[in-house]
């Protein structure tokens, strides 16, 4: 997977559109995960950031199927459409991927990683709910 295949918000939204309305037609399931790099202490430098952004990019590729749909909604968050999962799905994607972010000693630079899923049809029902949450989780 290329860096090049994480979208900006505006596509990345949307192709959440266009899966909210495919899951509908076709009565499916998709989850959302939210990779938030949240700065610890107000004593780090941008670059401290950029290589805690780096870091979260490689494992991103490395753990995300090419099924996915990455994209980046903010400067400091990350988010990946999962289709065809349902809640157990998600539950299952969210603990494999904060196991693998213990790989990555974010904390050491002054940052954590926050991990958040969202899910279709259960934490909203069409697009404009899905986007208050993912954005919502943004503003955290």
């Amino acid at each position: 997977m290329e860096l090049n295949r994480i979208l900006n918000q505006q596509l990345f939204l949307y192709l959440l559109d266009m899966e909210v309305k495919r899951a509908r037609r076709y009565q499916n399931f998709f989850c959302i995960l939210t990779l938030k790099i949240n700065r610890l202490s107000s004593g780090n430098s941008g670059t401290d950031f950029e290589n805690c952004y780096q870091q979260l990019t490689k494992c991103v590729k490395e753990e995300f199927r090419e099924s996915d749909i990455l994209g980046s909604v903010g400067e400091n968050s990350l988010v990946a459409l999962l289709p065809y999962a349902d809640r157990s799905a998600g539950c299952r994607a969210k603990f494999h991927f904060e196991s693998c972010l213990k790989y990555y000693d974010f904390k050491k630079e002054g940052y954590e990683v926050m991990v958040d899923k969202i899910c279709f049809p259960g934490d909203g029902t069409d697009t404009s709910d899905l986007v208050k949450k993912l954005l919502g989780s943004e503003a955290r």
